[in-house]
């Protein structure tokens, strides 16, 4: 004697839940996940070049516009 609970019954073709938005299977890229951080990190490259001699010249002709 055993219990047996519905009649063999086979769930198909059927949704269980709509899409949830709060998961998505795409990976994020760092710059995405942190964007402060990637900012500050170009900007002080940024930085870096110009303190190179070479943007005086530069700095010089733009000068030169006005």
């Amino acid at each position: 004697m055993g219990i047996q609970i519905g009649d063999g019954n086979k769930i198909k073709n059927s949704t269980i839940a709509e899409k949830i938005e709060g998961s998505s299977s795409e990976k994020k890229r760092f710059y995405d996940k942190h964007p402060w951080i990637s900012g500050l990190t170009i900007s002080f490259i940024i930085g870096f070049a110009l303190l190179f001699h070479f943007w005086e010249n530069v700095i010089n002709w733009i000068e030169g516009w006005f």
